[in-house]
């Protein structure tokens, strides 16, 4: 007597990680954290205008924007149409070592190593609040 045994295996790969949703939340996900870290940075940059600028005429400031960049959203103070004493007050003009012992605030450098360090959990946060439940 011989027993014959049938197995069958169906398969049926549905849901967001088997079509185009996923890549869809996961690009929403990068350009939201992208502009959520953008405006922790101005935010940061402009606290160190506020403790250190003695008296602020607010011009420069007002200067400092996020603007969309070839690779996301990123900070800057207008560029080379923007005021020429940017690079003097973050310290990497040409004038602050041999000519003035102005040092410069480095208020971008310092908010870009500050998000560094926080970047990752505002992305655990932001994917918790916004994204795990449609996975």
């Amino acid at each position: 007597m011989a027993i014959r045994i049938r197995t069958r295996v169906d398969s049926d790969a549905r849901g967001p990680l088997f079509d185009d949703r996923a890549r869809r939340y996961f690009d929403e996900f990068a350009e939201e954290l992208g502009d959520d870290g953008a405006e922790w940075a101005l935010d940061d940059i402009k606290r160190t205008f506020h403790t250190h600028f003695k008296d602020p005429t607010g011009y420069y400031e007002s200067n400092v924007r996020i603007r969309n960049g070839s690779e996301g959203p990123e900070v800057w103070d207008g560029g080379m149409a923007g005021p020429v004493y940017g690079p003097w007050l973050e310290g990497v003009g040409s004038r602050n070592s041999p000519v003035t012992r102005f040092r410069g605030y480095g208020a971008f450098r310092k908010a870009a190593t500050r998000l560094q360090q926080r970047i990752e959990a505002m992305g655990y946060r932001l994917f918790d609040s916004n994204y795990q439940s449609r996975f």
